[in-house]
């Protein structure tokens, strides 16, 4: 067994370099494809619609928005 191990180790040594840089291609692969997922979590038009709603109610609120007041009502 030590004799396979013997007469295997400089094909292991010559292969380790390219599987190391395989290894770091792949994740970086990875890498670019989850932040491409992050990045385009929801779709573009609902981002946008999401963004004039938020934009909407601020200028309400910034225009003294009677309408997002709660009435007192008497109990």
């Amino acid at each position: 067994m030590t004799t396979l191990i013997l007469q295997a180790t400089p094909f292991a040594e010559l292969i380790a370099p390219k599987l190391k840089a395989a290894y770091a291609g792949f994740l970086h692969a990875l890498d670019a494809f989850a932040e491409n997922r992050m990045r385009n979590a929801v779709p573009e038009q609902e981002f946008r619609k999401a963004e004039r709603e938020i934009k909407r109610v601020q200028r309400m609120i910034n225009a003294g928005g009677k309408s997002l007041r709660r009435k007192r009502t008497a109990h």
